[in-house]
């Protein structure tokens, strides 16, 4: 964990798990029985209350001695985690998310899609990944989910952008981390076709067909099927285009040379011939 400009090191799943519990409700009263829920679940210890107590105590001494403002305030059999929002990664990420959504609203696509990159940048693993908690797994999920919707928030904003090819290696890492997400695999492989990969592109659907099918035992959507067919389309219609010939200087300049001697020699085989 770090606390302002050091480090500390919390040893013990339990106390991961106390902190944990304070700063996924950074800032709002949090009460001694949820706490002691998230640290044993269903089987606390008779001196539960005692053990979190005194463990908050140690939290609050190492959190106190650094000067970064920070505290664990007491409420009765509350305790709160009073935190600038700027020191909380999960509540700098909601602040970005939100606003790159106003800035979509206002047609700011270029600020909204650097407020996402920021917040999605802030991200390190999956959340809670350090924590096993029973009662925290809503919470991980809950935040899980709004990191996929930043992700696909972005997504939109690159297409509305026109920057679909760019995307590819964002939208590659994405669709792995979300393998049976068929929203963001049907954009990679819009991105792939726009990109002239095309065999690619066909390949990402016919990957997520067999991954739907041979592990959670589901078709895809209709869209997905509609997607490879259009793709399938374009690729038929598709002119094949004249291959290009790229020239340095010196290349050039050979081939002049060349040209003016020919036209030389064809000349004086001319004045011989009259």
């Amino acid at each position: 964990m770090r606390s302002g400009n050091s480090s500390i090191y919390l040893s013990g799943e339990r106390s991961r798990r106390l902190l944990a519990g304070l700063v996924i409700d950074a800032n709002r009263t949090v009460s001694i029985a949820r706490l002691i829920d998230i640290v044993w679940g269903d089987n606390p210890p008779a001196t539960a209350r005692q053990q979190i107590q005194n463990r908050l105590g140690r939290l609050r001494s190492l959190l106190t001695c650094d000067g970064s403002g920070q505290q664990i305030v007491r409420h009765g059999d509350c305790y709160t985690l009073e935190v600038t929002e700027e020191r909380v990664d999960g509540l700098r990420f909601r602040r970005l998310c939100a606003e790159a959504g106003i800035a979509r609203q206002h047609g700011e696509m270029t600020r909204a899609a650097t407020l996402l990159r920021q917040g999605l940048m802030l991200w390190r693993g999956n959340a809670m990944q350090d924590v096993h908690s029973t009662m925290l797994q809503a919470d991980a999920a809950h935040w899980e989910e709004s990191r996929l919707r930043a992700i696909e928030m972005l997504v939109e904003i690159e297409f509305e952008r026109g920057n679909s090819v760019g995307s590819v290696p964002e939208l590659q890492s994405w669709a792995a981390l979300h393998p049976y997400h068929e929203g963001l695999h049907m954009r990679l492989a819009e991105a792939l076709h726009h990109a002239c990969r095309t065999a690619e592109s066909l390949a990402v659907i016919r990957d997520l067909r067999s991954r739907l099918d041979g592990e959670l035992g589901i078709p895809p959507g209709p869209a997905v099927h509609e997607l490879e067919r259009r793709i399938i389309a374009d690729q038929r219609t598709a002119s094949p285009r004249p291959p290009s010939i790229q020239m340095n200087r010196q290349t050039a300049e050979a081939l002049h040379r060349a040209l003016t001697e020919t036209t030389k020699v064809l000349q004086l085989l001319g004045r011989a011939l009259e």
